[in-house]
């Protein structure tokens, strides 16, 4: 029953919407190229021989050149697909764009961590230096203080035995001014390495200021590592989340694309099913024309030849009465007086109707819910024909004929659902039929003659319907037009 659906629909990208659209165009592309050809070839299958047929065909022609789709609605699962996809595609480029972020900031949590690891390193080396230098500056001020404790024990221990010696014994005072030399030097040396110890501790106090400084340094930059690892490790976390969120939303994704794409092979059969419908509804419309076409020119000629019948009985009639008067004349010797008659014919002229307008109702009292004409397909991106008029009305609203006429056809279709179709005529000098679509049921039959405003069925939402209501068409000679310039 539905067309296959057409290459590149089946090529949808899981990942972004840029493939899908394209695809979607080429499909569209591909079921134009098929209305096309199939409403060309209905409309030249037709015979060339019916002056409707011929506008129609030539109305077609120019309606491709025009439009070059010709698609009808699309149904709410198409929209709802759509939207679902595009909902789904906004919530992936934002999970994506998040995900995008985070592993920014764990690039540079990571980058930071190694940066870190080696300065805490070097710092690390510097400290293990630093407290080796004081260490070593430990060692040699304990040994200062050492060999200075012993200088100055000496000399006390010297200077305490031999003074005392040189004052009892009466050295010379050679002797006396060599000792006391030889205590000066053992007090400038004392002295000396006094002064050595003295440099020593402030070495090592500023050896140790700079132990100090640099354990400082190491345990900041320790504690900065460690934040910077929980960082790390949380925004690992949120990755391995919203990696798993984006898995979700692409499968998600991909399984509403596949059901966009499901409802786009549904949508363009369904719209090759209406084509088909149309242009099949078109060509019994055409035959039912050129059938009253035949009908009345075999009317006009009967009527013709009865005129002509009756002319000649006339005449002969004359003629007949013209011969029985001039034989009475010729044999009435005894009239001396002549009389004269004059007659007096009336020809009888045809007179050509004004041609009154005739105008068409509305079926239901109903607000207009769509109306005729080409609307943008919110999936394909083409523009399609919206064959007739949307009247908004409950299921059970009684529906009444626009306008008295025959009752044509009446059936079922898959797109139209319960149809009715009533030919009303030549009206203004084109042959009129009015459809109505979707109804739950309809009360009148084919043959019947229905007059303007009889209830003919009611309201209802078969076929390829959202909810309730009446689609109204009109055809002028075969070809569907907007409704509303025949309903006042």
């Amino acid at each position: 029953m539905f067309p296959e659906l057409p290459p590149g629909l089946a090529n949808l990208s899981p990942i972004t919407g840029a493939r899908p659209r394209a695809s979607l165009r080429l499909a569209a592309r591909g079921l134009i190229a098929v209305v096309i050809a199939s409403a060309v070839s209905m409309s030249l299958a037709v015979p060339s021989s019916a002056d409707g047929l011929t506008e129609q065909r030539d109305r077609v022609k120019a309606q491709i050149a025009q439009t070059q789709q010709n698609l009808d609605d699309s149904n709410a699962s198409l929209d709802a697909a759509n939207a679902a996809v595009q909902r789904t595609g906004q919530q992936l480029d934002a999970a994506r764009a998040a995900l995008a972020q985070t592993e920014r900031e764990l690039a540079d949590a990571k980058a930071r961590d190694i940066a870190m690891a080696a300065k805490l390193k070097q710092a690390q080396l510097a400290l293990d230096r630093a407290r080796a230098a004081v260490a070593e500056g430990q060692r040699l001020l304990g040994a200062q203080q050492q060999r200075a404790t012993d200088i100055v024990r000496y000399q006390y221990q010297q200077q305490t035995n031999l003074l005392p010696i040189a004052v009892v014994v009466g050295d010379s005072t050679a002797d006396v001014a060599t000792r006391l030399q030889w205590s000066t030097t053992l007090f400038d040396t004392a002295a000396s390495e006094l002064d050595r110890l003295k440099d020593l501790q402030a070495q090592l106090a500023t050896e140790q200021q700079k132990q100090s400084a640099l354990e400082r340094e190491v345990a900041a930059q320790r504690k900065a590592a460690a934040e910077n690892l929980a960082l790390k490790k949380a925004l690992q976390a949120r990755a391995a989340a919203q990696e798993s969120t984006v898995a979700g939303l692409l499968a998600q994704h991909q399984a509403e694309q596949r059901s966009a794409a499901q409802a786009v092979a549904a949508d363009q059969s369904r719209y090759a099913s209406l084509v088909k419908e149309r242009a099949s509804v078109e060509k019994r419309i055409a035959i039912r024309i050129a059938k009253a076409k035949a009908e009345a020119a075999r009317k006009a000629a009967a009527e013709r030849r009865a005129r002509e019948a009756a002319r000649r009985s006339a005449a002969a009639k004359r003629a007949a009465e013209k011969a029985r008067t001039s034989s009475r004349s010729y044999s009435s010797r005894g009239s001396s007086s002549s009389g004269s008659s004059g007659g007096s014919s009336s020809g009888g002229g045809s007179s050509s109707g004004g041609g009154a307008h005739h105008g068409f109702i509305f079926p239901v009292s109903a607000p207009i819910t769509s109306p005729y004409g080409m609307r943008l397909h919110p999936v394909l991106h083409v523009w399609k024909l919206h064959d007739g008029t949307d009247f908004g009305a409950g299921c059970g609203t009684p529906i009444r004929a626009a306008y008295s006429g025959r009752v044509a056809e009446r059936y079922f279709n898959a797109g139209y659902g319960n149809r009715l179709m009533i030919d009303h005529g030549v009206i203004a000098g084109r042959y009129v039929t009015t459809g109505y679509n979707h109804a739950s049921r309809y009360v009148v039959s084919v043959g019947q003659h229905v007059r303007q405003g009889q209830i003919i069925g009611y309201v209802g939402t078969t076929g390829f319907s959202t909810g309730c209501h009446l689609h109204l068409m009109v055809w002028l000679n075969g070809s569907v037009v907007n409704p509303m310039s025949w309903l006042y």
